[in-house]
């Protein structure tokens, strides 16, 4: 140990040092926001709970019973069950997907043909009811009111898919 190591110890020189690194941010202004009187606008791309959409045509579903979201999904947290209609089309007769599984990844919203399942704007995921959790078809529809204003009505080719 040098005399100038034991000068710096000394005069305290570390501790000023950072106490001036602390005191600048009493300048700044704060940026807290006091949740939940005021909520934050998530960004444009955040990946919020899943939707499933319904064609603004028709007011179907979407959803093919593809089984492709349920294959990529990396926690394999969906689960589809399909069915035929009368007409020949192939549509979910069980939809369910589970949210404490769920890793907001975003691959199912990515490999859907049909652009049916999207991820929504909605962050608010707490609960005391781990059976809220499950979102069933019916909850996923619902959810369609967080879905972003630019998807309502779009094409599969419209978001960017070949």
């Amino acid at each position: 140990m040098g005399l100038i190591d034991l000068v710096k110890k000394a005069a305290f020189v570390d501790i000023l040092r950072g106490m001036s690194v602390t005191g600048t941010y009493f300048a700044v202004d704060k940026v807290t926001v006091e949740y939940p009187k005021e909520k934050l606008q998530p960004y444009p791309r955040f990946r919020g709970a899943q939707a499933l959409l319904t064609d603004p045509a028709t007011g179907d579903l979407k959803c093919v019973a593809c089984m492709l979201c349920a294959t990529m999904c990396p926690s394999q947290c969906i689960h589809i069950t399909g069915e035929q209609t009368p007409d020949g089309r192939s549509r979910p007769a069980r939809f369910d997907l589970d949210l404490s599984r769920c890793v907001f990844c975003g691959f199912c919203e990515e490999v859907c043909p049909e652009a049916a399942i999207v991820m929504t704007q909605r962050y608010e995921l707490a609960t005391y009811d781990k059976s809220d959790f499950l979102l069933t078809k019916e909850k996923l529809l619902a959810n369609q009111a967080w879905v972003h204003k630019e998807l309502h009505g779009l094409e599969p080719n419209d978001r960017g898919e070949g």
